[in-house]
C-alpha cells in the first residue's frame, strides 16, 4: 500500500481536565481527513492556517514505531481550527490511523487516542495531553478520563443535537492560575459526570471555566434561557451547545458569530 485515508471527529468539552486532570468530552459530526502517501520526503498541506511543525515531530515519533518511509500528509475537513473543537485531537487520530494503515498495522481507537496524547504532551500541544478529547474523537462517544494516567472511568450517554458557536473574539491564553483556581468547583462536575449526570457536569464546567477564562457571558445565559446545556468549550473560545431546540438556540446565537448545527455522533468516523 502506497496511500492511506482515515479520519476523526471534532468534539465539545463535558468537563475541562485542566483544572483537576479529569475530562470528558463528546463527538460532534464535523470532521478531519488525512491522506498519506509514500513519498521522497515528508511533506504536510493543510486545510486551515496553522502551524503544521507538530504534525512533522509526530511523523518522526511514529515512524519509530511502526517503520515506514518518508510521506505526504494531507489534511483536509470541515472542521473550524479555532480553538474548543478539539481540531488538534481530530488531527492527530486520523494522522496516526493512516499512518498505521499504510504500515499495515492494527491498533485499537483507544490505543489510538493513548498515542495521541501522549504525542500531544511530547510535541506541546496540549497541557494534559487532552485524553479526553482524543477518546471522544478516535472512538465517536463520551467517557469521563483520568487524563494522565490515560484512563477511561465510565460512558457518558451524550446524544442529540449540537449547535457551535464559533465567536469572533480571540483564545483567552495564559491563564493557567485562574483555570486551577477553580478545582474545588470542578471536582464537583467531575463528581456529577461519575453518576452519568452529564448535563449537570457540563453546566457547572461551562459556568466555571467561562468565568475563570474571562469570556462573555452572553451565549450561556441565552442558551440557559433556551433550555441548552453547555457553552465554552476547552479553552475556547468556541462554544458549544446540546439542546432539544436547535433551530431556535442557533438564530438566538447568531447575533454571537458564526453559527453550526451538528450531530453527536455514535461510533468513530
Amino acid at each position: 500500500m502506497t496511500c492511506a485515508s482515515a479520519c476523526a471527529y471534532g468534539g465539545g468539552t463535558v468537563i475541562n481536565a485542566i483544572a483537576t486532570g479529569y475530562g470528558a468530552a463528546f463527538p460532534i459530526s464535523m470532521r478531519v481527513v488525512v491522506d498519506v502517501c509514500l513519498s521522497q520526503r515528508d511533506e504536510v498541506s493543510t486545510y486551515a492556517n496553522v502551524d503544521v511543525s507538530p504534525i512533522y515531530k509526530i511523523l518522526t515519533m511514529a515512524r519509530e514505531m511502526w517503520r515506514f518511509g518518508p510521506v505526504s500528509v494531507v489534511i483536509r475537513g470541515d472542521l473550524p481550527t479555532v480553538g474548543g473543537l478539539k481540531s488538534s485531537s481530530a488531527t492527530v487520530n486520523a494522522l496516526l490511523r493512516a499512518l498505521a494503515e499504510l504500515a499495515g498495522v492494527e491498533v485499537d481507537l483507544f490505543e489510538v487516542a493513548r498515542l495521541n496524547a501522549k504525542f500531544s504532551r511530547e510535541v506541546g500541544i496540549s497541557v494534559t495531553g487532552a485524553f479526553d478529547d482524543a477518546v471522544a474523537s478516535a472512538v465517536g462517544r463520551s467517557y469521563l478520563t483520568e487524563n494522565y494516567r490515560m484512563l477511561t472511568i465510565r460512558e457518558l450517554d451524550v446524544s442529540g443535537r449540537a449547535v457551535v458557536l464559533v465567536p469572533p473574539y480571540e483564545k483567552r491564553r495564559h491563564r493557567l492560575e485562574e483555570m486551577r483556581a477553580i478545582a474545588p468547583v470542578i471536582k464537583s462536575a467531575v463528581a456529577q459526570a461519575g453518576l452519568g449526570m452529564w448535563r449537570e457536569a457540563m453546566l457547572i464546567n461551562a459556568v466555571a471555566y467561562g468565568y475563570a477564562l474571562g469570556y462573555p457571558p452572553d451565549p450561556l445565559l441565552e442558551g440557559l434561557r433556551l433550555g441548552a446545556v453547555g457553552g465554552v468549550s476547552g479553552t475556547g473560545p468556541a462554544h458549544v451547545f446540546i439542546t432539544e431546540r436547535p433551530g431556535e438556540l442557533a438564530e438566538a446565537l447568531s447575533k454571537f458569530g458564526r453559527v453550526y448545527t451538528v450531530d453527536v455522533p455514535d461510533g468513530p468516523c
